[in-house]
């Protein structure tokens, strides 16, 4: 490592502390001593909005634009409005009542109607709470007081049948100011859906019905959390507990093997637990936060199979994995300058990874596997308000701030790794606002990617070399195979907000990512990438496909850029204040929200090591569109509502060499909920009391039964590739009831 750039990180950190360590008091004027006119006055007491963060909102949702959505928990809802929050794809930081929660409350499983409000907050919301930037953050609100039982039921169909689903939950949460606590327990299962369910009359095979497109599967999860005051401080503890099996149908064994045309079986179990407790409030003048999480898991997969014999083989693996990790996160203003105040924060963080895995059997699975991994971090970032629009000197700028971070961390086996981040945000006035955003970071694998539990399973997936479907095993797990990388990111963010009556949000952001070095996820499986990765897919003598190594994969750059925009308007027929809680339905105006997101991938390439050619995503390599568009339409008022959300997705070509290309075309996709609470509908004076707080909801998945269709550069549909074999599942439909008492 550089002398030089040591010596000036370290000077940089030297300053910076040194700053850090003026006590805040100081560097404020004392409000009494600025009024000379009103010596009575002791103190001035400055009260804030309930749950208010540090950052402003960008766009909030009360009651109820809340209440069209017909969520059954605020999990449900955080998912129904990422199209405001940026790309559906991402989820964002969570706070509640604008403080840091990081995953340790349970908060998913309350009921929607425990909010107050919900605010999406400005861009720069990431870096002031200590998060790298550009991830967007919503702070949940929560009423100060609410208290209700939950259950939940609800079955689900696939229309061309054979599968159905069920589940249910139930669930107990309580706010009391500061003080909450929940408990929850959910159960679900799915059944198999057999290829025989799929297969057509002319095309049914004896082996059909004992072979699964979808596997069977079971879910039990209990999760408990409890926050509440201790003196000047919020504690808060968090216990999830989830298990899950599954249950695959391989095909029949064969007679002579024993098994009396018994199916094969694929088996997984899965056990995880998680403990989690959080601490925050005021320490030696910061605003403190600390939260430490212990996580073990367990996990047994059995794969039989027919070998010589013929016998019936199982390869069994068994896999213990834990976790400890625990963080300090430490903000508080440090320097007062015309524009405002320049806010630090400072984080530290630890952990200890370790996984065990054990196998029997034959071929790659291995007899004994043992990862140990610790690691550290610092992390220090400040918020330097530039110019304000409510400040006397330069308020011709509008309110531009920067955000400024650098970070080191350490992992077993590993020199320091560094990181650098750069954000500049700029209003120049109050409908535009303006972002930009530059990192540099030195990467190791994660744990997971290199001591991840070693799972085989059987996927179905197609052979473009053969032009068939194929059933290969499917190795996935950790790599300890894997280096050391670096990566640069940047991007630019405009958001327009002209008009707050109906109110419309226009949003433009470029993204621009490289890698160099480090570790990435295996791609879809294509010629190309067969032939960049030989030694990860075997085959038989007869060229089938019988295992494909997907495990992360050692890559020497991966570049990556595009453009998303989105639109999102939003309105209500009675005005932005809504309808009164208990107001008759025909008085209640209607919430209105639409949304609609494209995205533009502007390149894609993939270079796995030096002297290949590159693995270009976007010109036939693999099977990616290059323009994506997604919308939602909400539509609610009191005790109904509507949703319809879709995805569109580009055409692109496939490439395969000494074949024809394989063209596939767009797709659209649209889904559908209906939700209504009868007792807010029902005009009847005397209403039944089973019906109080009682939502059905219908919801259709895949409305059209769409699936990608494909053909060749001849027009003829390559075999493989027929309906229910590109999209085995097909359209659903669920009926739910939640019911609060």
């Amino acid at each position: 490592m550089n002398a030089g750039i040591d010596g000036g990180f370290a000077g940089a950190i030297g300053v910076l502390l040194t700053l850090l360590g003026v006590p805040a008091q100081a560097q404020a004027p004392a409000v009494e001593s600025s009024s000379p006119l009103s010596p009575e006055i002791d103190e001035i007491v400055v009260t804030a909005q309930w749950g208010a963060a540090l950052v402003e909102s960008e766009t909030e949702l009360g009651e109820a634009e809340i209440d069209a959505y017909g969520a059954n928990s605020i999990g449900d809802l955080v998912s129904l409005i990422a199209p405001l929050t940026g790309r559906p794809d991402e989820r964002p930081i969570i706070l509640i009542n604008g403080e840091r929660a990081d995953g340790a409350t349970g908060i998913n499983g309350f009921p929607p109607e425990a909010l107050a409000r919900i605010a999406i907050l400005r861009s720069e919301a990431a870096e002031r709470y200590g998060y790298p930037p550009g991830q967007r953050v919503v702070n949940l609100v929560l009423k100060k007081s609410f208290a209700s039982w939950q259950g939940e039921a609800g079955v689900q169909i696939a229309t061309a049948g054979g599968r159905e689903s069920g589940q249910l939950s139930l669930g107990r949460f309580v706010i009391d100011g500061k003080s909450r606590w929940s408990a929850r327990i959910d159960a679900s299962h799915d059944n198999h859906l057999l290829k025989s369910a799929r297969s057509g009359a002319g095309d049914l095979d004896a082996s059909d019905a004992s072979r699964t497109l979808l596997p069977a599967s079971d879910r039990l999860t209990m999760n408990l959390g409890l926050t509440r005051p201790l003196g000047r401080f919020s504690g808060t503890f968090g216990i999830d507990v989830a298990r899950r099996d599954t249950r695959q149908l391989l095909g029949p064994a064969p007679v002579p093997a024993g098994g009396g045309g018994d199916p094969l079986r694929g088996d997984q179990d899965s056990t995880n637990l998680g403990l989690s407790a959080l601490l925050g409030g005021p320490l030696a003048g910061w605003q403190s936060n600390i939260i430490a999480r212990y996580t073990r898991s367990w996990s047994t997969n059995a794969l039989e199979r027919v070998a010589a014999g013929p016998e019936i083989r199982i390869d069994r693996t068994r896999s213990r994995s834990e976790g400890l990790s625990a963080q300090v996160n430490l903000n508080r203003p440090v320097l007062t300058l015309p524009a405002g105040m320049v806010t630090s924060n400072i984080s530290f963080g630890a952990a200890r990874d370790w996984t065990q895995s054990r196998g029997s059997g034959e071929g790659d699975i291995p007899a004994g596997f043992e990862f140990r991994r610790r690691q550290w971090d610092a992390r220090l970032s400040l918020g330097v308000p530039i110019s304000s629009s409510v400040s006397d000197r330069f308020s011709a700028l509008g309110d531009l701030s920067v955000d400024i971070a650098g970070g080191v961390s350490e992992a077993s086996g590993s020199p320091l790794q560094e990181r650098f981040d750069f954000g500049l945000n700029w209003t120049p006035f109050p409908l535009l606002q303006l972002t930009a955003t530059a990192g540099f970071a030195q990467l190791i694998p994660s744990a997971d990617q290199l001591g991840g539990p070693y799972v085989e399973e059987v996927r179905r997936i197609y052979d473009y070399r053969r032009q068939e479907i194929a059933e290969p095993r499917w190795i996935t797990g950790g790599n300890p195979d894997l280096g050391r990388g670096r990566q640069r990111s940047y991007s630019l963010r405009a958001s327009l907000t002209p008009f707050a009556d109906p109110q419309i949000s226009i949003t433009s952001q470029y993204q621009r990512q490289s890698a160099t070095g480090g570790a990435g996820l295996f791609p879809t499986l294509t010629p190309a990438v067969e032939d960049a990765f030989p030694e990860r897919v075997v085959r038989d003598a007869a060229g089938r496909l019988v295992s494909v190594d997907a495990r992360p994969i050692r890559i020497a750059r991966d570049i990556s850029e595009r453009l998303d925009s989105g639109l999102v308007v939003s309105f209500s027929t009675g005005g932005r204040a809504g309808a009164e809680v208990g107001a008759p339905p025909q008085a209640s105006p209607w919430q209105v929200t639409l949304s609609i997101n494209h995205g533009w991938t502007l390149r894609s390439e993939l270079l796995t090591r030096p002297g290949v050619p590159a693995i270009d995503r976007l010109r036939g390599d693999t099977a990616q569109s290059r323009h994506s568009l997604t919308f939602q339409l909400v539509a609610g008022r009191a005790g109904a509502g509507l949703t319809l959300d879709g995805t569109w997705q580009s055409p692109f070509r496939l490439r395969v060499d000494g074949q024809q290309d394989y063209r596939h075309r767009a797709v659209t996709a649209l889904n559908l909920r209906l939700f209504a609470e009868p007792e807010r509908l029902l005009r009847m004076q005397e209403k039944p009391a089973w019906l109080a707080d009682l939502n059905i909801a219908l919801d259709i998945r895949n409305l059209f039964d769409s699936y990608r269709r494909v053909v060749l550069s001849d027009g003829t549909v390559p075999a493989g590739y027929e309906r229910y074999e590109v999209d085995p599942l097909g359209r659903t439909v669920q009926l739910s009831l939640r019911k609060r008492f």
